[in-house]
């Protein structure tokens, strides 16, 4: 089975992947929805120097830490209007 990092956009947080989180655990895989700094539950933590930069150096630390190998990085696409 694979691993996933589901990455959220912004003014959004890990929640947003909920069903597609729920679909890919059911079917064996090992999945990760976390909420970025300043988002989602964490919007209590914005602060001066949250960047785009500072949010993939919390997904590098989650792979790391979490000791993640050959993981799926999945995130949203961006919508312009």
């Amino acid at each position: 089975m694979a691993t996933y990092v589901l990455v959220h956009g912004s003014n959004q947080g890990g929640w947003i992947w909920q069903p597609v989180a729920n679909r890919l655990r059911a079917a064996g895989h090992h999945v990760y929805a976390p909420s970025l700094d300043g988002c989602g539950e964490r919007k209590g933590s914005v602060r001066p120097g949250i960047t785009t930069e500072s949010h993939a150096d919390e997904i590098a630390q989650l792979l790391f830490y979490e000791d993640l190998k050959d993981a799926v990085l999945v995130g949203t696409r961006a919508f312009s209007q």
